[in-house]
């Protein structure tokens, strides 16, 4: 006799918030399963799609990259770069309270000392 377990959409969402209760479904993370179009069963375990992580892993990315050039303008003398990569620096800090994170954000463009 086999034996299949699906996890339901509700049963996920308690799942998340048991483990981590300071996430809201469909802010930080959503919940979804494929269903049969004509009878609304669910036809396999629910996913998990966490939405933020790659859009932080990118900020966090593009971060360490403005550190460098930073770093290398200082180092070479050259300061007249910082105060535009600082300025790009604070908006990468600030894309997580942007209105729409992380489902539907803009991040900030790349200045030109980033780009040189």
């Amino acid at each position: 006799m086999r034996i299949s377990l699906v996890i339901t959409h509700d049963e996920l969402i308690f799942c998340v918030r048991q483990k981590y209760p300071n996430l809201v479904h469909g802010v930080d993370f959503w919940v979804g399963q494929n269903i049969c179009r004509d009878t609304g069963k669910q036809l396999e375990a629910a996913r998990l799609h966490v939405l933020g992580q790659r859009a932080s892993e990118e900020r966090d990315r593009r971060l360490m990259a403005a550190d460098a050039m930073f770093y290398k303008a200082m180092d070479s003398g050259d300061a007249s770069k910082a105060p535009q990569v600082g300025q790009y620096r604070q908006a990468l800090r600030e894309v997580p309270e942007q209105p729409g994170f992380p489902a539907n954000f803009t991040g900030p463009d790349t200045p030109g000392a980033l780009l040189d």
